[in-house]
């Protein structure tokens, strides 16, 4: 196991000394180098590489010997992540960067050969509960940023003609289900995952803290544990992606399985823990979100929870008719091929969904109209 700490040495040798990990420090290293006063911006530069080359070397040595390493390092250039990714997969380890800063922060280096995980700086340091979130996000790690993706079956069978019972219910399963393609553990009668999913309802049932772009879990009416944080003891936690799914689950806001109209498959749910530094580009309105969102692992195709929930119909006040809401303009659609957003006046994304009223020829971005 390779666990580097962006900066804050203090909390990188308190974690190492708690683990029982060897502790390996950038800075020890680089005071022990040549230094001079004059030293440009180019020469510090190789000299940081320089350090982080023999901080490489001596966990190698060290992971070679079955050793397992705590690494703290400003990690300032993009390719140090890089030479980490490489120095696990050198010695078959597997690799967490724990990065800390404020939550709201854009991540520096997004890698997804790795798991990043992000602590909040504006919380007292406790190394427990810091444990607790990286074992979470090593859970993940495992899985290989395996998210469940679900897959309509005929019948009642898994893979190797086993009988399932159904994660929700949980009852025998029988006739059509969805299961994942990766596990045995999330399988589902098609009307549990689908939930009776009418978008009218969820429009009226979906509470307003799951359909921001970063979603807030702290106002769940209700917490429910997953099972293994049931036989570990531990309480629900934000951090622990299962407990996030079984929550929500349990309520009932958000169907596992969706089908939209902008979309030929079904879509599956991803809930997960901030820290974990889940991103993507919705394909509706073009815009980044996190967290939570739903999903066709086949297309590569993501949906934020508020643009699943747009009306297909709005009544604007920026127009005098009813706008109708367009998965992006195609070849038909020349009429509008080359007009700016008639609001904003700014221009448009032909892939990005709009609001359209067919009769004036009028276009707009969603986020203008609504």
């Amino acid at each position: 196991m390779v666990i580097a700490v962006k900066g804050h040495p203090n909390e990188a040798v308190e974690l190492a000394k708690y683990l029982r990990y060897s502790f390996i420090n950038h800075q020890d290293i680089a005071v022990n180098l040549p230094s001079s006063s004059d030293k440009n911006a180019a020469a510090s530069q190789l000299d940081d590489d320089l350090c982080f080359n023999i901080v490489c070397q001596v966990a190698s040595t060290q992971l070679k010997m079955e050793i397992r390493v705590v690494i703290s390092a400003p990690l300032r250039n993009p390719s140090h992540f890089g030479q980490l990714v490489k120095l696990a997969q050198s010695a078959d380890a597997s690799l967490m960067v724990v990065q800390y800063q404020t939550l709201d922060k854009k991540d520096d280096f997004p890698v997804r050969e790795l798991v990043k995980l992000l602590v909040d700086t504006s919380e007292p340091f406790e190394v427990k509960k810091l444990v607790k979130q990286m074992l979470d996000a090593r859970e993940l790690l495992k899985l290989k940023w395996h998210f469940h993706a679900l897959k309509l079956y005929t019948d009642g069978k898994d893979k190797q003609n086993q009988n399932l019972h159904c994660k929700r219910c949980p009852e025998d399963i029988s006739g059509p289900s969805y299961q994942c393609v990766e596990c045995d553990k999330h399988n589902f009668h098609k009307s549990c995952a689908e939930l009776a999913s009418s978008l009218d309802g969820l429009r009226e049932n979906c509470p307003s803290y799951l359909k921001g772009n970063k979603p807030n879990y702290k106002y769940f009416s209700e917490q429910h544990r997953c099972e293994s944080c049931k036989v570990s003891n531990s309480d629900f936690s934000e951090h622990c992606h299962h407990c996030l799914f079984q929550t929500n689950m349990k309520l009932g806001h958000l169907p596992i399985v969706l089908r939209h109209n902008s979309h030929a498959h079904p879509l599956s749910l991803i809930i997960m823990p901030h820290a974990h530094n889940y991103q993507y580009a919705c394909c509706g309105c073009g815009e980044l979100g996190e967290c939570i969102s739903y999903r066709c692992f086949d297309c590569n195709f993501n949906l934020h929870i508020s643009c699943v929930l747009l009306q297909p119909v709005l009544k604007s006040i920026r127009h005098i008719h009813p706008l109708a809401l367009y998965y992006g303009l195609g070849e038909d659609d020349l009429d509008y091929e080359d007009s700016p957003c008639n609001i904003c006046n700014n221009g448009r994304n032909p892939d990005n969904w709009v609001y359209v009223c067919e009769e004036c020829k009028w276009v707009a971005h969603i986020a203008c109209a609504i």
